[in-house]
């Protein structure tokens, strides 16, 4: 039972790419769609919503989130 539990994760594994590379490769926007949505997919398939919170910035000074989430029934 996760009564009341809360799972918090990254909301992504990585900063957001350079986007010229994947607008011309599809096989790199396969695989890094794949990578953004590891982290938010679980929850999507547990029925546990989530919301994305800003968390600060990565060392290039790119935006990082913080993703809670916690069943339904909570």
């Amino acid at each position: 039972e996760l009564d009341g539990a809360l799972l918090l994760t990254p909301s992504v594994a990585h900063v957001a790419p350079p986007l010229a590379p994947l607008l011309v490769d599809d096989e790199l926007f396969i695989q890094t769609n794949l990578a953004t949505l590891r982290l938010t997919m679980p929850g999507s398939l547990l029925n546990m919503p989530g919301v994305s919170l800003p968390s600060g910035v990565d060392a290039a000074g790119l935006p990082t989130g913080l993703l809670i989430s916690a069943p339904s029934s909570s």
